[in-house]
């Protein structure tokens, strides 16, 4: 998955690990940074409540976080 135009996508879950984390895609050369991004992941890296990843994931990822009950929210 990843971002297009002015989106920011960042996915709440339980990971396969039973981590509560919080994922968005790695800035790879197709996303390009921004404050509302940077601010995010600063704050919650901060807080220090769950995990915070800038990885590769996909929509079968996310599609099957979901339907065991794993996914918290989705934010665009």
């Amino acid at each position: 998955m990843t971002e297009v135009g002015t989106m920011n996508m960042f996915v709440f879950w339980k990971n396969k690990q039973g981590e509560r984390e919080l994922i968005t895609c790695p800035l790879d050369g197709t996303i390009l940074p921004g404050v509302t991004r940077d601010s995010v992941l600063q704050l919650a890296r901060q807080w220090g409540e769950f995990k915070v990843s800038e990885r590769p994931y996909t929509i079968h990822e996310v599609l099957e976080a979901n339907a065991e009950g794993r996914v918290c929210i989705i934010i665009l």
